[in-house]
């Protein structure tokens, strides 16, 4: 595909279905049965909302609010909204209500896609005054339904022109700190993202892809990752509807490309050195060492002992992935190296890469032939990186946002020069790669002056399968404490030897001098992680102030 001579995403999906209007693009589950859309049937149903709109006068720039899990209608509404020149607005269904309300208020949208009843409820005083704009995805008695569309009879019209200029979409982001902001994206960051993409997984050698999708399609990455790029290389999607049956999903599906975040990883990472470790204390504790620290040197003995069981290991594994899988590959927050080597000795590279949604949200990736752990690779085509006195990374490229939805100040400090200040810290090595070491907002200064990032620390201890996560806390104190996150089997003397192993391979200034263990789990519902799992340390540390507070007690 020659991705210049595309002005949009519309045209992106088109250009496949004028190709193969019979191919099967978005696979879902009904009935525990895997149900397949072919390109023509996406397009008739497309058809259908396009004259929907226009019956609505839907126009140019006009914004439709859509809250709903992954499924094809999901797929169906955003490429419909986006060919009449209207802007996606998608919502996580994991959103509160403040969330949900803040950014209908913000952005104004004409219509509400809303994918059930449950998540109706779930915001009912948001859309009691709205209903004549509702639109439900399933049935729902008394209310007007997405079927009720599909069932009408098209009428012709002529599509605006919309160019790659022209925004796509508004994804707000899922608001760590403060309030979402709305990131307006245009065509030409999202489609520049599926050629760099390409270009970047060029060694995989494409050829009838299938890619098993999990991450919500209101996250930039997977709209981006999980829909439009398997467009543009004519691969297969299969949606995940159950979490929890992601492995039967594995085994079912054979795919060769799954998208994830770290979280995902680093769960599946324990529960596989967890197996490891229980038929093999001695396999566990080679593969760990190699895997904690890239300078450990394997003896004659070990490598021989290693090498012949992982090729049982590996086999096993490749199997319960379906057999098809090439790579695996991370987005969304920091994988830690650690778990990137693990999945590399077993075969299965993990390819991470680096973006936020304010850059389409792409910005770096590692290759097949040049994965490093520690680094988030080169800046992708037409990409440039740059790293600022005080070691903030900044982006520039045709994968920039146009700013933030009614945020001009904010835009204004954000978007300078056509650089984007990313807020990230970061580094380039000798081979001009990128090293993200932390989060600005996060960096640690403690009370003698010592800058601290905390990531490399809580990376460090998210290898022990032990600990579900870490937060670590010390900014403005004399000493650094660690947050655990563990299961309630899991005692103070399992916890203090983990430590003490960490405390090893860190600098005095960096270890964790005291600690406060609990069973409480991170979830979206308790407010601990964002939509994205991104862990909301300032709420952790608000939870457990009291804690904190006697741990520096007499310092």
């Amino acid at each position: 595909m020659k991705y210049n001579n595309i002005n949009n995403l519309y045209q992106l999906f088109s250009y496949q279905k004028d190709k193969n209007p019979n191919k099967k693009l978005i696979y879902q589950k009904f009935n525990n049965k895997w149900r397949g859309y072919s390109y023509k049937e996406i397009y008739l149903k497309v058809v259908l909302l396009q004259s929907f709109f226009k019956q609505k006068k839907i126009k140019k720039g006009d914004r439709i609010f859509l809250l709903s899990n992954s499924c094809v209608d999901w797929v169906i509404i955003d490429l419909a909204v986006q060919s009449v020149g209207a802007l996606t607005v998608p919502a996580f269904t994991t959103n509160n209500k403040t969330d949900n309300d803040f950014i209908i208020n913000d952005c104004k949208p004409k219509l509400y896609f809303i994918e059930n009843y449950e998540l109706f409820e779930k915001n009912k005083s948001i859309f009691k005054n709205r209903s004549r704009k509702l639109i439900f995805i399933d049935s729902v008695n008394k209310f007007f339904n997405l079927e009720q569309i599909y069932n009408k009879t098209p009428f012709e019209f002529e599509l605006p022109q919309v160019g790659r200029q022209d925004l796509s979409c508004i994804i707000y982001t899922s608001g760590t700190y403060n309030k979402p902001k709305g990131v307006m994206l245009p065509h030409a960051a999202i489609l520049h993202n599926c050629e760099a993409a390409f270009d970047s997984l060029k060694d995989l050698g494409f050829r009838n892809e299938v890619f098993l999708s999990f991450l919500p399609l209101s996250h930039s990455y997977e709209r981006m990752a999980g829909v439009y790029f398997p467009i543009s290389i004519g691969a297969k999607v299969f949606f995940v509807k159950k979490i929890e049956n992601i492995n039967l999903d594995f085994k079912d599906v054979r795919p060769s490309i799954v998208n994830g975040v770290p979280r995902f990883y680093e769960s599946l990472y324990k529960k596989i050195f967890n197996n490891i470790k229980n038929s093999n204390k001695k396999l566990s504790k080679i593969l760990h060492n190699i895997t904690i620290s890239e300078n450990y040197k394997c003896s004659l003995a070990e490598w021989l002992f290693l090498n012949f069981f992982l090729l049982f290991v590996r086999f096993k594994i490749k199997k319960n992935f379906g057999g098809n899988l090439k790579i695996f590959i991370s987005g969304g927050a920091a994988l830690g190296p650690s778990i990137s080597r693990f999945f590399l000795k077993l075969g299965i590279p993990i390819l991470q890469g680096y973006g936020q949604t304010e850059a389409g949200p792409l910005i770096s990736c590692n290759t097949l032939k040049n994965n490093n752990p520690v680094s988030v690779g080169h800046p992708v085509k037409h990409v440039n990186v740059k790293i600022s006195r005080e070691n903030e990374v900044l982006v520039s490229g045709p994968n920039l946002m146009k700013g933030y939805w009614n945020n001009e100040p904010l835009t204004k400090i954000t978007l300078v020069k056509n650089w984007l200040y990313t807020g990230d810290l970061g580094k380039l090595d000798e081979f001009g790669r990128l090293i993200i070491t932390g989060r600005k907002k996060e960096l640690i200064v403690t009370s003698g002056g010592d800058n601290i990032s905390p990531q490399k620390i809580e990376n460090l201890f998210s290898t022990f399968s032990e600990i579900r996560n870490c937060v670590i806390y010390g900014d403005s104190k004399p000493y650094l404490i660690g947050i655990f996150f563990v299961e309630s089997k899991i005692n103070k003397a399992v916890v203090s030897l983990i430590v003490k192993k960490v405390n090893e391979k860190l600098n005095s200034i960096e270890r964790v001098r005291k600690y406060i263990i609990t069973n409480k789990e991170l979830t979206i519902e308790n407010g601990l992680v964002t939509s994205t799992f991104k862990v909301k340390k300032e709420q952790i540390f608000k939870n457990f102030s009291m804690e904190i507070s006697r741990l520096y007690l007499n310092s």
